[in-house]
């Protein structure tokens, strides 16, 4: 479960890699989602920032490592989720 109490933001580069993970583990694709105006530049950097605020990420990167590619549904635990779904949406992928 996410830890709702306020704690330092986590690196850039490994929430950029968690949340590009999450993206190939759900299946969300998020280029395609860039390029086809699902998502803009700004939604993809308030996605990693997110991340970066999340306190499930020792979770996240655990449940990961449990998950074939393209074959996982977001976690509700993910603060990114509502993304991750929209972009999956968007493709019929959900």
């Amino acid at each position: 479960m996410t830890d709702p109490r306020p704690h330092p933001l986590g690196p850039e580069n490994r929430h950029y890699w968690l949340a590009v993970t999450m993206a190939r583990k759900t299946g969300a694709d998020m280029q395609r989602a860039l390029e086809d105006g699902v998502i803009a530049h700004a939604d993809w950097a308030a996605l990693v920032q997110r991340c970066r605020g999340c306190g499930w990420a020792e979770g996240c990167n655990h449940w990961m490592r449990s998950q074939d590619a393209g074959a996982a549904d977001v976690p509700q635990a993910c603060p990114n989720a509502p993304t991750f779904e929209k972009v999956l949406a968007a493709f019929g992928a959900v």
